[in-house]
């Protein structure tokens, strides 16, 4: 199975530019996050390679949600 991920340009309009420090901290986690993506062979979606790469670096993202919530 051939993985072809490449994040997406860096900069989009109406966002802010980042800090170095964030910048490289960012590029890092991407990296992470497609190498563990592309090493899943399907078992993981780039959303939770992402929040494995991100806790595995320290790092806290907003949570997503990848199962409906079940109503009380």
């Amino acid at each position: 199975m051939s993985h072809d991920f490449a994040p997406g340009p860096r900069n989009r309009k109406g966002r802010p530019q980042l800090t170095p420090e964030a910048r490289a901290l960012a590029d890092e986690l991407s990296r992470r996050a497609a190498q563990m993506w592309a090493e899943s062979d399907g078992e993981l979606s780039i959303a939770e390679a992402v929040e494995l790469a991100a806790f595995r670096m320290g790092v806290e993202l907003p949570q997503t949600e990848t199962e409906p919530r079940s109503e009380p």
